[in-house]
């Protein structure tokens, strides 16, 4: 099994990796429009500055919005690339889990990936991806072992207050 990579001697501050559903959950009519959340999403911007929020490449590819993708550049969040310990987890991953990629719907492995590299470094996926599924991140990260939170619960651990 591939675990957790030390790719440096000092310690990593990666903590997070976030999920393309939390990152649009910032425009408007999804779930923490940045107009009424402004305060959340500055903090959060705080952590990908600080490089406690991640991405992996993967998901980038997955937004396709040219905003989101300004703002991920912008607040300098790293975009971790796809390595031999990423791939090797993405396999174990998909084989453990065939329907977390859709092939009829051409869906994105995207969220294989992500769970594939928390993995790797040991990261807490943020994500708004339905909890009860067991064909969604939460429950899929889950029996892998690896902590799926949503945004609330990212307050929570955090200490924010609003």
């Amino acid at each position: 099994m591939v675990r957790q990579v030390n790719l440096f001697t000092e310690k990593l501050p990666y903590k997070y990796i976030i999920d393309s559903s939390s990152v649009f959950s910032q425009k408007d009519n999804e779930p923490h429009p940045r107009a009424v959340y402004r305060g959340l999403w500055n903090r959060i911007e705080e952590l990908m500055q600080d490089k406690v929020i991640v991405t992996v490449s993967e998901i980038v590819d997955e937004i396709r919005d040219k905003d989101l993708e300004t703002w991920l550049h912008n607040h300098r969040c790293i975009v971790l690339p796809v390595n031999d310990a990423i791939q090797q987890n993405v396999t174990r991953v998909v084989t453990k889990n065939p329907r977390l990629v859709d092939f009829k719907q051409a869906k994105s492995s995207a969220d294989a990936f992500l769970i594939a590299t928390a993995m790797v470094y040991g990261l807490i996926i943020i994500t708004e991806e339905n909890r009860d599924s067991p064909y969604k991140i939460p429950k899929v990260a889950e029996s892998l072992g690896v902590k799926a939170i949503d945004i609330n619960e990212l307050c929570l651990i955090e200490g924010w207050h609003f």
